[in-house]
């Protein structure tokens, strides 16, 4: 142990560190001063100690309209002092755990129509059994949250159709087919099935570009050259079921995501298209992450949560 101390190196400065984490942060000395209650020339002044020690610019100090920038450098520093940041969290967790699952601190990803529906469920339950867990909850659309793993900003992810191809772990994966969603009343609120050329000949309320059920249900429209009646385009789920219920249109989702908080006021009829396929939701994490107690047995509770969401 004496040996590794002896050999750590120079940029081991414990306050350089925290304070250029605090500049990345908040994109400024100003406002990392006003964080933590130190004065920005000596934050300053240690930052530029830590580039001294690394022999490299941390950010760019040019005055403009994009303000204070990282350097190449500083985007590789601040990428591995957070998955350092990430294990010193475990190890404290850990540590804490040898007397029980008391206390620790979980951030997790999750798609938006299920930040309204799963997630409050599945914390209630486990804070029920685990008081002493905080939480930092991350809502974004797929491809925002593999960013975020990609970056370390979270533990784990929860949401629809995460690529395959970029090397990540699914603790689960749960086949979900498509659905229309109609408010009640409205004449396709009977059928048992409802297909492509159905949704030609009404208003559409549906998720924009950014989102891939979108992209999925282009590349079937583009197949059938159908032309669509789209009223709305919105990143936003948990909005599309607002305007669906009131009755402004129709819409698509992959299972029945948000039902509980527009229950009684719409209806889910699946869509008959086979080549559209199957959604998967999932619970994933990037396979170098590792997790501390607490974010595995939250892990567990939400997969027990998905299973039980769509049988």
């Amino acid at each position: 142990m004496a040996n590794d101390l002896n050999s750590a190196p120079r940029i081991a400065r414990l306050a350089a560190l925290r304070y250029f984490s605090a500049v990345a942060e908040h994109g400024s000395f100003r406002a990392a001063s006003e964080s933590l209650g130190i004065a920005a020339s000596a934050i300053n002044r240690q930052i530029t100690n830590l580039e001294i020690d690394l022999g490299a610019p941390l950010f760019d100090r040019q005055r403009g309209r994009m303000g204070l920038q990282l350097t190449e450098a500083g985007h590789i520093l601040r990428a591995r002092l957070r998955s350092a940041y990430n294990e010193l969290r475990i190890a404290n967790d850990e540590i804490t755990a040898i007397k029980g699952l008391q206390r620790g601190h979980v951030i997790v990803g999750v798609n938006e129509s299920l930040a309204g529906d799963i997630m409050p469920t599945a914390f209630n339950q486990f804070h029920e059994q685990h008081p002493g867990i905080d939480f930092d909850i991350k809502v974004d659309n797929t491809r925002a949250l593999v960013g975020r793993l990609r970056q370390g900003e979270i533990d784990f992810a929860v949401g629809y159709n995460f690529p395959a191809n970029v090397g990540l772990v699914f603790d689960e994966a749960i086949p979900l087919h498509l659905h229309v969603v109609v408010p009640i009343g409205h004449p396709l609120e009977s059928r048992e099935r409802i297909t492509l050329p159905d949704l030609a000949r009404h208003k559409l309320i549906f998720p924009d570009n950014s989102l891939l059920i979108r992209q999925a249900f282009d590349h079937a429209v583009r197949q059938s050259r159908l032309q669509l009646n789209i009223l709305v385009e919105t990143n936003s789920f948990d909005l599309i079921l607002r305007f669906v219920a009131s009755g402004a249109g129709i819409s698509i989702v992959t299972g029945h995501s948000g039902r509980k908080a527009s229950e009684g006021r719409i209806a889910y009829i699946p869509i008959d298209e086979p080549q559209w396929g199957s959604n998967v939701l999932a619970c994933c994490r990037m396979p170098n992450r590792s997790l501390s107690i607490a974010a595995q047995a939250f892990v567990d509770t939400i997969r027990t949560l998905l299973k039980s969401s769509v049988t």
